[in-house]
């Protein structure tokens, strides 16, 4: 058999690229921390590494959309808690209304009534981030949700409802939807509440009594009761904050499951990294003290 001049040292220059090869890696995942750095190096444990990472993103932009919300619904409920507090305010002004002996009283609270009305208009007007927060899917246009008709003078005669009958939604996990702002029935009831004030305030003006114990009677009693309207709404924004807020909770929990299970795939062991290291440095050193040798023998030294 033949064996060329040139045989060993490819040979031995083959077997040094490999060892400074996986000296490089390991190297490379003691500088980096990584285990993997391309999909060759494990392609089963890459798959699962990229799923985990889509997935995590996800429920990243989850996580962004509940916290829009809870400030959605955290800003609704103390808007609606601050017409509550305008309705309360104008019923204990109806309420004393029997003992009134003087036109200057009647007078006194009409101007205070009138006061609520203005008040009530703009909290219901609110706005979040430059859009209305009670206008439904029209949150963005330039346009109030609660149109004030006035008369000459600037006395507010009516209010009504002029945003959209549906509201926008966000993704706040996979497959589920949920709306943190009022519905179209809520928003109503809003103007129905300012309307009936009005209805309190023209009965003071009125002078009459008995006209203001039956806008009272109509604000706050009965089966519409702009009270009970308007804590029903908080209710709902407050379950919702309640929902939003459990639902964080769990998306920091997936977060964090998904966090260890990529790093259990990714991270690497530098205590294996580290024998590795050596191993293949002495095997390399090894190498080139061996072929150094050999290197220096010819033919002849074996024919002595």
């Amino acid at each position: 058999m033949r064996v060329t001049f040139n045989t060993f040292p490819d040979t031995l220059l083959g077997r040094l690229q490999a060892l400074g090869g996986e000296q490089n890696k390991a190297l490379t995942q003691l500088s980096t921390g990584q285990r993997i750095a391309a999909p060759s190096d494990d392609a089963p444990a890459m798959q699962r590494i990229l799923s985990l990472r889509t997935e995590k993103h996800q429920n990243q932009q989850y996580y962004r959309n509940s916290i829009d919300g809870l400030e959605v619904s955290k800003t609704t409920f103390a808007t609606l808690d601050q017409l509550g507090q305008l309705v309360g305010r104008a019923s204990e002004l109806a309420a004393g209304v029997s003992g009134i002996t003087s036109d200057a009283e009647y007078k006194a609270k009409y101007s205070e009534i009138n006061q609520l009305i203005e008040q009530g208009v703009n909290v219901a007007n609110t706005k979040l981030r430059g859009s209305f927060l009670l206008a439904g899917d029209a949150s963005a246009s330039a346009t109030k949700p609660f149109d004030a008709t006035r008369d000459a003078n600037g006395k507010i005669l009516t209010v009504t409802y002029a945003g959209s009958a549906t509201s926008p939604e966000m993704n706040i996990a996979e497959g589920t939807k949920i709306s943190a702002y009022t519905t179209s029935a809520e928003n109503e009831d809003v103007a129905l509440s300012l309307t009936k004030l009005i209805a309190l305030r023209d009965a003071m003006d009125a002078k009459s009594s008995s006209a203001v114990l039956t806008a009272r009677q109509a604000l706050t009693e009965g089966n519409t009761s702009c009270e009970d309207k308007l804590l029903s709404a908080m209710s709902r924004a407050g379950s919702i904050q309640y929902r939003l807020e459990n639902n964080m909770k769990d998306l920091e929990l997936r977060y964090e499951s998904s966090e260890k299970l990529i790093s259990t795939d990714a991270d690497v062991d530098f205590a294996e990294a580290t024998v590795r290291l050596n191993r293949s440095q002495m095997a390399y050193q090894a190498a080139i003290q061996s072929g150094a040798k050999i290197q220096n023998n010819s033919l002849l030294d074996y024919l002595r």
